[in-house]
């Protein structure tokens, strides 16, 4: 039976992306991005917009409507390569239902859903939200990975997100320990990469325990210091090594606050977005990315939707990486 947006128990999109449909020569982002109702895509873009686990600012449960907004200002046109990506099938094809009261329900919804998806050979990539959707993202890629399989974890943020509780409660900033250490888990320490890491923004503890688990760390200043070129070839040697496949989480935080000025906790020490762009680009055409996510974008702090239009470029160059990988007539 062919999946819709009813059983797959998706609402439609907050915000449609294609307000700006532009002459059809041009091809516009948001007019190539419209759903037609089935999953016969190579990749779905999938709004979560919940916020229940922030402890810092609030405000990311809008994060799928500003990275729609910000779509309709890009085509899928390379300019590099000379190739625009519409033969590469992908569409936003709405939200999960959310309730910012219950996280256990809301959670496993956003499961299923990336379970169904990516168990039909679809890439997810899950538009939150604050960092916590990254557990039941990962969750729901594991269970339609089944078992046997081994999957690697790429992960860029400020913030190692290694915390079993925030105060005693959970957070956003407890995903990757909780993937790690959950039962079934496919994801062992030694396939997860953290690149980012910012300046006086974490703790020895969390640093201590990424160390015990075998994580691999590249630090904001090592970024810089190496060249995010180098530093993204070894992260996806590390995540691939032995694993079946890889998925990619990014906070949008690890860009440099000018750039990305609407999140939780913006980051003076930041990466800049083109060092981002390029990662993303690699590894989705790297061959191997199961699902992905783009959280924490917070419009409440940012009126000019300068992050909002950041994030758009950045899943943007998400998919055109994977367009590579998949399309048969990418060079």
């Amino acid at each position: 039976m062919e999946r819709t947006l009813d059983n797959l128990g998706l609402l439609p999109p907050g915000l449609v992306v294609n307000t700006m449909k532009g002459d059809v020569a041009e091809h516009r982002a948001g007019a190539w991005l419209t759903w037609d109702g089935t999953l016969d895509l190579d990749c779905a873009i999938v709004g979560v917009p919940y916020d229940g686990a922030s402890v810092v600012r609030s405000g990311s449960r809008h994060g799928p409507d500003a990275v729609r907004q910000g779509m309709m200002y890009f085509t899928t046109y390379s300019s590099r390569d000379r190739r625009a990506m519409t033969d590469f099938r992908a569409a936003d094809i709405g939200d999960v239902q959310v309730v910012l009261t219950d996280m256990e329900g809301t959670f496993r919804r956003i499961s299923d859903t990336v379970k169904a998806l990516v168990s039909r050979g679809i890439v997810p990539v899950m538009i939150g939200g604050d960092h916590s959707i990254a557990f039941p993202n990962m969750r729901g890629v594991i269970e339609a990975m089944g078992p046997g399989k081994k999957l690697g974890v790429i992960h860029f943020d400020a913030h190692h997100d290694l915390r079993k509780a925030h105060l005693g409660a959970e957070s956003s900033g407890v995903p990757f320990r909780k993937t790690l250490e959950m039962e079934d888990t496919l994801l062992e320490g030694h396939n997860l990469v953290q690149i980012g890491m910012s300046e006086f923004t974490n703790s020895p503890q969390l640093d201590d325990y990424a160390q015990e688990m075998g994580v691999t760390v590249f630090s904001g200043l090592e970024v810089r210091e190496r060249g995010m070129q180098a530093v993204v070839d070894d992260a996806l040697r590390i995540a691939g090594e032995g694993t079946d496949a890889i998925y990619l989480s990014v906070d949008i935080d690890v860009i440099d606050l000018a750039q990305a000025p609407g999140t939780a906790a913006p980051n003076p020490f930041g990466l800049p977005a083109h060092d981002i762009q390029y990662a993303l680009r690699r590894i989705g055409a790297s061959g191997k990315l199961i699902g992905a996510d783009l959280v924490e974008i917070s419009p409440p702090f940012d009126p000019r939707n300068i992050t909002g239009s950041t994030g758009a470029s950045l899943i943007l160059s998400l998919l055109y990486g994977l367009s590579t990988a998949r399309s048969p007539s990418a060079s």
